[in-house]
């Protein structure tokens, strides 16, 4: 049975509120984990991180975790990221 979040989580960062949340409701990082067929550890570096892949965010909404806990769904795509207009710059004159 899932517990209400408290009023006084406002205070608390989103990891913190979201620790207490699954400590209050018996989760651990390690059942999460299980549940996905990941790591504790993957599961602990999803929820620290500013946002994540939807696929996984939707996992953890449906194990009743409340999506204002955790990270922005969002999917990034995969490579080399844009180099910024300096960069571009400077290699064009270097080359």
């Amino acid at each position: 049975m899932q517990l209400p979040i408290s009023p006084n989580l406002s205070s608390l960062t989103r990891q913190e509120a979201l620790r207490l949340w699954l400590s209050r409701n018996g989760l651990t990082f390690s059942e999460l984990g299980r549940r996905l067929g990941v790591t504790p550890n993957s599961v602990s570096k999803l929820c620290d991180q500013e946002t994540m892949p939807t696929r996984r965010h939707a996992q953890l909404v449906d194990q009743g975790i409340p999506a204002e806990l955790l990270p922005r769904a969002q999917d990034i795509k995969p490579g080399p990221k844009p180099r910024d207009l300096h960069e571009q710059f400077m290699q064009a004159f270097r080359g």
